[in-house]
């Protein structure tokens, strides 16, 4: 299969180079050092499942660019780059999408595929909410930390269980992921998007990892605040919600280990964009057009807002 990453940071890079080992035709679209890298000396891998690299000078080797139009029509499109993005990349994504092309979008948040469907069409996207922690430490160098690798593919549009569903989660099950297909991706959208919205901002509001800050009673109930106001939020747009999923990922982000950080807050800690209006700040809007009270994402969103606007200033 032909497969482009868009673009290539730390799932993406992480999920396309398994894909390659796995012999598939991988193009990563990325700029900067981590373009120059791939490149020059190839894409590094260092996972607690197992170390490997794509190298320039052997069979596995890792094709990198920054321009979508010089890769042609491919197969299949990981779409990993931030939410903030998401129009520009699109657009920029044209060139590679023909009759039989599917987007598979691994984002943060639960309208991603909306905003992108609304420039390629929404036929052709599908969903993958995926819980893994791998960044980029290097250009050129993705860590990958986690024990767990889960992602669950589905379409969103009422579908149901498609071949093109199917098909894509067998070819992440062969590299080693745990991958589901479901024939309504929907609920695994909040599932996740109840973790990573609470944890993430919380996190980064406070500037310290979760393990230290939810020591703090105060702070375990505020986590917990917030994780019912999105599932509330998911209820009243129509969500089917499993009855425990509050407590699971609550119970979950309790037993993060030492050191692991979620991606905003190494971006705050970066001096980078943030994606709070695809977290927090769509919990608020989805919430109040259905009169859903969310006042601890509200007071994240306000908060961390004003940080990403400092940040688009400066650039």
């Amino acid at each position: 299969m032909n497969i482009a990453i868009m673009a290539a940071g730390g799932l993406g890079s992480y999920y396309g180079a398994l894909l390659a080992r796995d012999g598939h035709d991988v193009t990563f679209i990325t700029r900067g050092a981590h373009l120059h890298a791939i490149r020059e000396n190839g894409l590094t891998i260092k996972s607690v499942h197992g170390d490997f690299a794509l190298n320039p000078s052997t069979s596995l080797r890792a094709r990198a660019t920054d321009d979508p139009a010089q890769v042609g029509i491919v197969d299949w499109i990981i779409f990993s780059v931030k939410t903030y993005d998401n129009e520009r990349a699109a657009q920029a994504m044209k060139p590679m999408i023909g009759a039989n092309t599917t987007v598979v979008t691994f984002q943060n948040g639960v309208d991603n595929h909306d905003q992108i469907g609304a420039v390629i069409g929404k036929e052709r996207v599908i969903v993958a909410p995926t819980q893994i922690v791998s960044n980029v430490t290097a250009p050129g160098v993705i860590e990958q930390k986690s024990p767990f690798r889960i992602s669950f593919v589905g379409e969103v549009y009422g579908q149901g269980l498609t071949s093109r569903v199917t098909q894509f989660a067998d070819m992440l099950k062969r590299t080693g992921v745990d991958a589901t297909a479901v024939a309504d991706a929907r609920p695994a959208l909040w599932h996740k998007f109840v973790f990573i919205a609470s944890a993430s901002g919380l996190a980064s509001l406070a500037r310290t990892e979760p393990y230290v800050l939810f020591q703090m009673p105060e702070a375990r109930a505020t986590l917990r605040a917030a994780m019912e106001e999105i599932d509330a939020v998911a209820k009243a747009n129509g969500v089917t919600m499993d009855a425990d999923i509050v407590a699971r990922q609550y119970n979950f982000t309790l037993n993060l280990k030492p050191g692991t950080k979620p991606s905003m807050q190494l971006d705050v800690e970066a001096g980078k964009r943030l994606e709070i209006d695809a977290l927090s700040g769509a919990v608020v809007r989805l919430g109040a057009a259905k009169n859903i009270a969310t006042p601890v994402h509200r007071t994240i969103y306000i908060a961390l807002k004003m940080v990403d606007e400092n940040v688009k200033r400066a650039a």
